[in-house]
């Protein structure tokens, strides 16, 4: 497995978005969002550009990367958001997501769309208290990937399966879901619920889809203009870590 290179300014929130250049037709708009998002917060901010486990699927750079992250970063919080995930309110800091959590609670995610999977969570949006229990989490979410759980880790949703299957149950105490409100998940059934008061991710869409909703949402919704800026950033950096803020 490769390794991130960390060393950043400190902040309380470490955001990181898995974009290999295969997907930079719409990730563009979801790294635009994110950036701008995290620049008015003073969060720090990177964007993995290859992946990190040669031997999988590449969604399972994310759980690779997060856990990296739980060993180097110097922040109290990991934060990882989808690639296909747009922020529809930036004037939500993510302190608002943890501001009554307990200190069991290691690890937050939104509840998934879907009426029968009520109780599991979405790891389009994931957020992690950097702690010996929550390593514990990954390390096992890992695990599973390549023991009891490797049929799962090969289908979609891959690490979402995994977790469902066989690291939930075993952490159940220490996880927290949040409200599908704040982060809606697309489908096509679902169009008419919303975008999420904080979120909207834009999964389970072909990618000419992708590409329309999320160009669409970010320039009509955060009339950003950093795009161009973006544009530049991505094509110059190919592969590794690209450290934004």
């Amino acid at each position: 497995m490769r390794k991130l290179i960390m060393g950043r300014m400190k902040s309380k929130f470490d955001i990181y978005q898995l974009i290999t250049p295969n997907i930079d037709e719409y990730a563009q708009y979801g790294l635009a969002s994110v950036y701008g998002y995290a620049k008015k917060h003073r969060y720090s901010y990177s964007v993995q550009r290859s992946k990190l486990v040669e031997d999988m699927h590449v969604n399972w750079t994310k759980i690779e990367m997060i856990r990296q992250a739980l060993l180097f970063s110097e922040s109290e919080w990991i934060v990882l958001f989808d690639a296909d995930l747009i922020l529809m309110n930036s004037e939500i800091p993510l302190d608002f997501f943890i501001e009554k959590v307990p200190l069991n609670i290691q690890i937050l995610m939104p509840e998934d769309t879907h009426a029968f999977k009520w109780r599991k969570p979405n790891a389009g949006f994931i957020m992690l208290r950097r702690s010996p229990e929550s390593k514990r989490i990954v390390d096992e979410w890992i695990r599973a990937s390549r023991e009891e759980g490797r049929n799962l880790a090969d289908k979609h949703p891959r690490n979402q399966g995994v977790y469902w299957a066989y690291v939930q149950p075993k952490f159940y105490n220490s996880q927290k879901l949040i409200s599908r409100k704040y982060c809606a998940k697309y489908h096509w059934f679902y169009r008419f619920v919303g975008y999420g008061r904080f979120a909207f991710h834009i999964t389970q869409s072909d990618i000419q889809t992708r590409i329309v909703i999320m160009k669409n949402l970010f320039l009509n919704k955060t009339r950003d203009k950093s795009i161009e800026w973006i544009k530049v950033k991505l094509m110059s950096h190919k592969s590794g870590l690209l450290k934004l803020l």
